[in-house]
Order: structure tokens, then C-alpha cells, then sequence
């Protein structure tokens, strides 16, 4: 026979840990008391993760949004560079993705700055670092790329490739802990969150758009190259051409896998056909077999001087880009789409550049 609990009687079942531990049965219901020996004070023992510890994960999702946000915003201002990267890393036919990522790693970002859902934010920057950490490896082990690209316009230095894979293995298990260890919490984001993120996302969409294929007119009033108006002897110019005071040069620098730069090239002809200038002179990178296709499919009537990668990137990291020189002084940098010759004659008698 199993005895029944009647009013007011009492059970000890005391913990290791507690003097003891009753059940009261008062009127039908059941309460327990513990007893602590240490105390001598009654509780009722929950289980809540420490405060410290939620602090650290705080910590953990605001620094990795942080380098989110800094990411996506070096490669807002030129998506469409992004996209050419994307090209050199062998995968040409997602390049017209670059816009979506961007506007993925500034939604992470600013999520995870907030502490908007960081649990979901996290394991969907746990997948993106896993994407672009194979990505890189792909990139550098097959196509010989040291430059990971991931600050975009941001990043003006090369920097080691063994840099950016240790910092998204950092970033990973940071992830990894926050997914696994931050409390449930609320659904319901905070309206004030709600609104700044908001605020943050409806440019970033513009803008990833707009500059995924900017007007020339728009992409010549961008950033300034570093070439801008420079002696050719003082640049990296210098190491592959040799120029002459009296004479005008256009040194069209491409990408064997560029659609931009394939837009450019009937323009390309034309600066020689009409004699625009005293001479073209065309640098491009790429593989044999991209260079292949190319030759096939356009048949260029200009020689080119192909460069590695690596020694592509001392000239610019937007491809097409384009010199024009006078006296032997870099007069403009074409960025982008290379305008016709006689486009380019009026915009720049109009502004009195030339």
C-alpha cells in the first residue's frame, strides 16, 4: 500500500547539497521547501545562465557584426568590383550575386550589433563565414589569389592569406558559442532596434543596386584613384611602360572574364581606329583558358600584356580601369565601362580637363 499525503504532513528528501527538503501537502497542494545548510534560508532553486556569461556573448555578437558590417559597407560603395572578384575566384556565374551578399552581411551585422535574434544571426554568420572561408581556399589553392577582397575599397594593403583564414576560424567558434550558449529570449524585436535596422538596410539595398552598375559620369565623381594626377615615374605604372613627354597614351587594364571590360572593348578599338590617342596599350589578367575565349569571341586587333593577378592588383582593384596619359602625367582614371572616344573628348572639354 502506498501511502497518501494527507494535510499538513511532510516528506524529507533532502539533496546532498540541502539539511532538507519537504513536501508539505496543504489543502490538496504540494509546496516544497529546501532548506540550505550553508543559509539556514528557504528557496525555491532555478536554473538561469549567468549573467556573465551573456555579457561575453553580447560581447561575441557585436564583435562579429561589427567586422559584418565593416565588410559589407567596403564592398557597398562597388558592388560590381565584388562581382569581379567573385569572377577571379572561378565562380563567373554567381557574380551576379554580389549585390544580395553585401545586403546579407549588413543585415547580419547590424542584427547582431542590436542583439537582434542572436542566435539565429549567428549560425546565419556561422554559414557565411563557412562559405567564404572554402571559397578563399578554392581561390588561392587553384587560381594562385593571396587577395580575399573581403573590406572591398576598405582594404588598400595586401595583407597574408593566412590572416583572413584565421580570423574566420575566430570568428566561427565565436559563433558557434553564441548559437549553442545565448539564453531564449523574446521574439518580439524592440521597436527603437526595429526602426535603426530599418533605417540601416533600405539605403544599402539602393546603393548595392546603383553601384552594381554605376553611370560613367557618376563613376568618374567616385573616390579618387591614387594615380590621379601623379608623374607616371612615381606610380607602378612605371615598371611596364616607358612614355615619351610629346605623346598621349590609353592603358586599358582588364579581366579576361569581365563583362564590363567586354562592353569596353568596341570603344577600345575605336581610341586606335580614330587615332583618339598616340597610342593604346592594354594590360589584362586571367587564365589561358580564359584568355582562349576571349580571343575567340572578340578578336582583338590591339596587342595585350598579360599580368599575374597579384601584380594586376598595384594598378587598380576595379576592373575595367583606364590611364590616360599626357605628358607623361596620368591626366585621368576611367573606373568602369570605358566610354567612346568621342564621349570622352566632350565630357572632358566641357569640364577643361584635357
Amino acid at each position: 500500500m502506498v501511502a497518501q499525503p494527507t494535510a499538513n504532513s511532510s516528506y524529507n528528501l533532502a539533496p546532498t547539497n540541502y539539511s532538507t527538503t519537504n513536501i508539505l501537502v496543504y489543502k490538496n497542494a504540494v509546496v516544497f521547501v529546501f532548506h540550505k545548510a550553508q543559509m539556514g534560508s528557504r528557496f525555491v532553486q532555478t536554473s538561469h545562465p549567468g549573467m556573465f556569461e551573456k555579457k561575453v556573448l553580447n560581447v561575441y555578437a557585436v564583435i562579429t557584426g561589427l567586422l559584418f558590417l565593416i565588410s559589407g559597407a567596403g564592398k557597398l560603395v562597388d558592388t560590381a568590383s565584388f562581382g569581379d572578384l567573385i569572377y577571379q575566384y572561378g565562380f563567373g556565374y554567381l557574380m551576379i550575386l554580389s549585390p544580395a551578399v553585401v545586403i546579407a552581411e549588413i543585415l547580419i551585422g547590424i542584427s547582431l550589433v542590436l542583439l537582434i535574434r542572436p542566435r539565429l544571426y549567428s549560425l546565419l554568420a556561422f554559414i557565411f563565414l563557412l562559405i567564404f572561408t572554402f571559397s578563399f581556399a578554392y581561390a588561392h589553392f587553384v587560381h594562385g589569389i593571396n587577395d580575399c577582397g573581403c573590406f572591398g575599397t576598405l582594404q588598400h594593403t595586401e595583407i597574408s592569406p593566412v590572416l583572413p583564414f584565421l580570423r574566420n576560424i575566430i570568428l566561427m567558434c565565436m559563433c558557434s558559442l553564441i548559437f549553442l550558449k545565448y539564453p531564449a529570449q523574446k521574439t518580439e524585436t524592440v521597436t527603437w532596434k526595429r526602426w535603426l535596422a530599418q533605417t540601416v538596410m533600405y539605403p544599402a539595398i539602393f546603393i548595392a543596386g546603383f553601384s552594381f552598375t554605376t553611370p560613367f559620369f557618376l563613376k568618374m565623381a567616385a573616390a579618387k584613384h591614387p594615380f590621379q594626377s601623379q608623374n607616371i615615374s612615381t606610380t607602378a605604372l612605371a615598371k611596364y611602360i616607358i612614355t615619351s613627354p610629346d605623346s598621349t597614351y590609353l592603358i586599358f587594364c582588364f579581366s579576361y572574364t569581365c563583362p564590363h571590360c567586354w562592353n569596353s572593348i568596341e570603344n577600345l578599338e575605336q581610341y586606335k581606329k580614330t587615332n583618339a590617342v598616340n597610342s593604346v596599350i592594354v594590360f589584362a589578367t586571367g587564365e589561358n583558358s580564359d584568355k582562349l575565349s576571349f580571343t575567340d569571341n572578340f578578336h582583338p586587333d590591339f596587342h595585350i600584356a598579360d599580368l599575374p593577378f597579384n601584380s594586376m592588383r598595384e594598378l587598380t582593384n576595379i576592373f575595367p580601369t583606364a590611364f590616360y596619359i599626357a605628358h607623361d602625367s596620368i591626366k585621368v582614371v576611367i573606373q568602369g565601362e570605358l566610354p567612346s572616344p568621342v564621349t570622352f573628348k566632350q565630357h572632358y572639354k566641357t569640364t577643361n580637363s584635357l
